[in-house]
């Protein structure tokens, strides 16, 4: 970093003045870290134009079935899993143990039905 502080006086000034005062730190914190949000938010907004109720509607009409089979199978597994977490009984934690350790071996518990074992082609 001795390259901006050596060129840049701007640069000097900032550093002086905000070592010797620390409301001045913190402003300085404030606004750098304001202006990345800004032009976060402003590069979204471009970026990324909100879309309508109609322009939604259109687009989940014209996905696929496959696209439709994973939305649905991923709310059952949601619910599925926020009702674990909403037990906090004894057993769901041993279950929820079980489903870290299943998921490790490469195993998934989506359902009440126990784990069904992904094959990606190694044992």
């Amino acid at each position: 970093m001795s390259f901006i502080w050596e060129a840049s006086p701007l640069w000097r000034t900032i550093v002086r003045s905000t070592r010797d005062s620390r409301p001045l730190f913190f402003t300085f914190i404030a606004s750098t870290f304001g202006a990345s949000t800004l032009l976060w938010y402003g590069t979204q907004k471009f970026t990324n134009p909100q879309l309508d109720a109609h322009a939604v509607a259109k687009l989940r009409a014209k996905s696929g079935l496959d696209a439709r089979v994973v939305s649905d199978v991923n709310k059952q597994r949601l619910g599925v899993l926020l009702k674990e977490v909403s037990q906090r009984d004894g057993a769901s934690l041993e279950k929820q143990e079980k489903r870290w350790r299943d998921a490790l071996d490469g195993r998934t518990t989506g359902d009440k039905d126990g784990t069904t074992k992904r094959h990606f082609g190694w044992k």
